[in-house]
């Protein structure tokens, strides 16, 4: 199994099944760490059997105040889960990774808040919708061909299609 993608590159790996492994280890140790999560997923591309994946497992930890985690940096910390802050409106972003390399992006958020609901919501859809995650798939590696050290770019050509997915999955869910 390969996990992990230097910070600001992209890079497109087929589906491995130990990716799910991996994120059930970590999510094991969150639970452990912090017990009053309503609930702790593996969400992204590595969670979605079906397409190539950036190696690096993606985790949704939902709480009722993400601002509680704080009181646990500490002893995420001695697991090698570093707090990196607030990476957009409403989360707090943990990474686990060796200097510049990360294998796992484990983000905080509000139970049954937007951020959770589309994670969760995203991820079922595109795993009982094999056409779809085939034409994410595509898109993923159309941007990866043409942002290879542009991480910021990928991501931003990305959010159209994951926004009408979201909301085809809206309809049905």
């Amino acid at each position: 199994m390969h996990l992990g993608l230097e910070r600001g590159k992209t890079e497109l790996l087929p589906h491995d099944n130990e990716w799910k492994t991996e994120a059930e280890r970590v999510i094991r140790i969150l639970w452990k760490v912090i017990p009053e999560a309503r609930d702790i997923q593996h969400v992204g591309s590595t969670a979605i059997k079906s397409i190539s994946a950036k190696p690096i497992a993606d985790i949704a930890v939902a709480l009722d105040d993400v601002q509680s985690v704080i009181s646990h940096i500490g002893e995420l910390a001695e697991y090698g889960i570093i707090y990196r802050g607030s990476d957009v409106p409403d989360q707090i972003l943990f990474i686990i990774g060796d200097g510049s390399i990360r294998t796992h992006h484990i983000h905080i958020v509000k139970w049954h808040g937007k951020a959770w609901d589309n994670y969760i919501m995203f991820r079922d859809y595109m795993n009982s919708h094999p056409d779809k995650a085939a034409e994410y798939e595509k898109l993923k590696k159309q941007l990866t061909s043409s942002f290879p050290d542009n991480r910021r770019a990928y991501t931003e050509g990305k959010a159209g299609f994951i926004e009408k997915i979201i909301t085809e999955a809206g309809e049905h869910f």
